[in-house]
């Protein structure tokens, strides 16, 4: 059964969510008002959060997970400690999070996109899927960038394995990650390397940096390995997590600063 998809915004851990769906609601958590809803767009769930007074053509980074379960919440309770949402929002994005999995048509992901005709931008990232990765693929003109967290390329699609274009991703995996391993798993997805080196491929990336970021106490070498010098000037970076962790409850290194930061460059 997979992890339920929670989401906890704010400074001090204010957990938002919602009873019903088309609600809309303001939380004020310290100097940041935010108005979150559960929508429904193209027949998939979604929750929509923002600062209340962002700008219209604020760039927008949408999150597909396959679990989403939006139910209020005490602070100290969730499963996962969705920081992300804060970091996003700190950051002046909208944040729209969308319950989809792997047996999608990504054709929805148009719909998404005109949920917010003013946006300046789109960012793509996947939880516990390959969803980036096959988006990457089908339209890769679509987002700015791509990233995905506990996730890799399905075999299906890999067998395809049509990316036409060079786009900008981010990945972020641990190495003995029990759900998408690292090596693949036989008849749902593919190794990591392979997920990562089809883009780079792609890219034609000519530089390969690899550097160690610092680890929250006690835990595992986290290692980024940045791949980038192809022509398009689309890079790639991959952070590898000595865990077992599914990589984004943010207990092993900032995964979130690193994510937003990537997408911020693109």
């Amino acid at each position: 059964m997979k992890k339920l998809f929670y989401i906890v915004i704010s400074l001090m851990l204010f957990a938002v969510a919602c009873e019903s769906s088309n609600t809309d609601d303001t939380a004020n958590t310290g100097s940041l008002s935010l108005t979150y809803a559960v929508e429904s767009i193209a027949d998939h769930e979604a929750v929509v959060i923002k600062p209340e007074d962002i700008e219209a053509n604020a760039p927008v980074v949408v999150v597909l997970a396959e679990d989403l379960e939006l139910r209020t919440l005490a602070a100290e309770t969730p499963d996962i400690n969705f920081k992300a949402a804060e970091h996003c929002l700190i950051g002046r994005y909208v944040l729209c999070v969308v319950s989809a999995t792997n047996r999608d048509d990504l054709s929805f992901l148009t719909s998404v996109k005109e949920f917010f005709p003013e946006a300046s931008k789109f960012y793509l990232l996947s939880y516990c899927n390959g969803l980036s990765y096959t988006a990457a693929m089908q339209m890769p003109d679509a987002f700015a960038a791509y990233g995905c967290v506990s996730g890799a390329i399905d075999v299906e699609a890999y067998k395809v394995n049509n990316f036409t274009k060079p786009v900008s991703f981010v990945h972020v995996h641990a190495t003995e990650n029990r759900i998408y391993e690292w090596n693949g798993v036989e008849g749902k997805s593919v190794s990591v390397p392979l997920s990562v080196g089809a883009v780079v491929a792609v890219n034609k990336s000519v530089v390969i940096e690899t550097s160690e970021l610092l680890p929250r106490e006690g835990k595992g070498k986290v290692s980024c390995t940045h791949y980038r010098g192809g022509d398009s000037g689309c890079d790639v970076k991959l952070y590898s997590v000595e865990s077992t962790t599914c990589g984004w409850c943010d207990e092993e290194f900032e995964v979130y600063n690193q994510i937003w930061n990537f997408f911020k460059t693109h």
